[in-house]
C-alpha cells in the first residue's frame, strides 16, 4: 500500500517533469527567436543602424516592465496567470512579424512583445523557485532544461529556414509558447514559498553605489555582459559573412550553449579553488580575446571546432556573477542588487553594445563589430583588477538568504 511519504515523493516527481517541460519549451521558442531573427532582418532589408535600435528595444523595455509584472504578480498573486496571459500574447504577437516590412512597424511590434516577454523568465523563475524550496531541491536541475531547448531550437529552426525561409522563426515561437502554456498547466503555484518581486528598487541603491565593491562590479558587468548580449544578435550576420549557412549558425549555437552547463559546474570549482574574483576575470578575458579572434575573420571550422570559448567565458561568467553579487553585498539588499545589477547588465549595456554594433555594421563592417566588442570587454576588465587588487574588503555580513540555484 503507498504511504503518504510515496505519494509526496511521486507528486515532487512529476511537478518536477512539468516543470522542466515548461522550461524546455519556454527557451525553445527563445532559441528559435533570438539567435536566427538576424535572418528575418536581412529578408526585409532592414539596415544595421535600424537593427541596432530595434534589438535595443527589449533591454529598454524590461528595465519598465519588469517591476510592472512583479508588483502585479505580488499584488493579486497570480503568477500563473500571469505567465499564461505573457506566453500566449507574446506569441500570438510572434505570427503577426511575416505580414510586416517596413522598420517603423517592426519596431513595434518588437516593443509590444517586449512588453509581454520580459515577464516570462522572471514570473517562471518565481514559479520554480517556490516549488525548489519546499521540496528542497536544486533549481538547476530545472534550468538545465532551458539550456537544453535552446540549443535544440536554435539548431533545428537553422536547419527549416534554410528549407522554408525566415517565417519558420516565428511559427516555432508560437508553437513552444503554447507547449509551455499546456505543461503551466500542470504545475501548481507554491503561493507561499514563492520569493517575492521587489516593489521598489530604489529604495536600497544609493546604499548599494556606497559599496565600491559592487559599484566596480556593475561597471564590469555593463561591458562585459553587454557584448555577450549583444552577440547572441549579431553572430547570425557575423557567421554568414565569414563563409556560414544559417544551417551553421544554428549548430555553433548548438554547441555554444550546450558548452555551458559542464563549464558552470567547473566554475564552481575554479572558484573554491581560486575564488570568485579570479575565475571572474578569467572568464571575461576569454571573451575579449574571443571577440577579438572573431574580428580577425577565422574560418568558420575554427569557429565551431573552439565552441568550448562559449563555455568558459559565458558559462563560467553566469555562474559565478550573481553569486558575486550576493557575497558582496548586505542580506537586507541583496533583491535589489540583483534587480540592479541584472539591469544595467543585461539592460543597459546591452542596449549600448546593440545600438553601437548597428552603427558600426553600417558604417564599417561586421567584422568592425567584434573589434568594439573586444574593446568594451578590455574596458571591463578594468574594474574587475581593482575589485581583485584594490584595497577594498567584501562586506563583513555573510548572512544566508536562502538563495537557490
Amino acid at each position: 500500500m503507498q504511504t503518504q511519504f510515496d505519494r509526496q515523493k511521486s507528486s515532487a516527481g512529476s511537478k518536477l517533469v512539468h516543470l522542466s517541460a515548461l522550461y524546455l519549451f519556454i527557451y525553445y521558442g527563445l532559441g528559435a527567436f533570438t539567435p536566427l531573427i538576424m535572418q528575418y532582418y536581412q529578408s526585409i532589408n532592414l539596415t544595421g543602424t535600424q537593427i541596432g535600435l530595434i534589438s535595443a528595444t527589449t533591454p529598454i523595455v524590461s528595465i519598465v516592465t519588469q517591476p510592472l509584472w512583479g508588483m502585479i504578480c505580488d499584488k493579486f498573486q497570480i503568477r500563473k496567470g500571469v505567465l499564461v496571459l505573457t506566453l500566449l500574447v507574446s506569441g500570438l504577437i510572434g505570427l503577426l512579424f511575416p505580414a510586416v516590412s517596413t522598420f517603423a512597424l517592426v519596431l513595434i511590434l518588437y516593443t509590444l512583445l517586449s512588453v509581454f516577454q520580459s515577464a516570462v523568465v522572471p514570473v517562471s523563475d518565481s514559479i520554480a523557485l517556490g516549488y525548489v524550496k519546499k521540496y528542497q531541491l536544486q533549481f538547476g536541475d530545472i534550468r538545465m532544461w532551458g539550456a537544453v531547448g535552446f540549443a535544440l531550437a536554435a539548431f533545428v529552426t537553422g536547419l527549416l529556414i534554410e528549407r522554408w525561409g525566415p517565417s519558420v522563426i516565428f511559427i516555432s515561437y508560437f508553437a513552444a509558447m503554447v507547449a509551455a502554456i499546456l505543461f503551466l498547466q500542470r504545475v501548481p503555484v507554491e503561493t507561499a514559498a514563492a520569493p517575492k518581486f521587489t516593489t521598489s528598487m530604489l529604495a536600497g541603491i544609493k546604499d548599494l553605489l556606497k559599496l565600491p565593491r559592487f559599484l566596480l562590479f556593475l561597471a564590469a558587468s555593463f561591458f562585459v555582459f553587454g557584448s555577450i548580449n549583444a552577440n547572441n544578435i549579431w553572430f547570425s550576420l557575423y557567421y554568414q559573412e565569414i563563409g556560414g549557412t544559417v544551417a551553421g549558425v544554428g549548430l555553433a549555437f548548438l554547441l555554444f550553449a550546450g558548452s555551458e552547463a559542464p563549464c558552470m559546474k567547473l566554475a564552481g570549482y575554479c572558484a573554491r579553488r581560486w575564488g570568485l574574483e579570479l575565475t571572474i576575470l578569467l572568464a571575461a578575458s576569454v571573451s575579449a580575446v574571443r571577440w577579438f579572434w572573431y574580428s580577425s575573420a577565422p574560418s568558420t571550422t575554427a569557429v565551431i571546432a573552439l565552441f568550448f570559448i562559449q563555455g568558459i567565458s559565458v558559462g563560467f561568467y553566469l555562474a559565478t556573477a550573481a553569486q558575486f553579487v550576493r557575497e558582496n553585498t548586505p542580506a537586507a539588499l541583496q533583491v535589489t542588487a540583483l534587480a540592479l545589477f541584472f539591469s544595467v547588465g543585461h539592460g543597459l549595456g546591452t542596449m549600448l553594445c546593440n545600438l553601437t554594433a548597428g552603427w558600426i555594421q553600417d558604417t564599417y563592417s561586421t567584422l568592425s563589430i567584434y573589434s568594439f566588442f573586444g574593446s568594451v570587454t578590455i574596458l571591463g576588465l578594468i574594474p574587475l583588477l581593482l575589485i581583485r587588487f584594490g584595497p577594498w574588503k567584501a562586506v563583513e555580513e555573510k548572512e544566508d538568504v536562502g538563495a537557490t540555484g
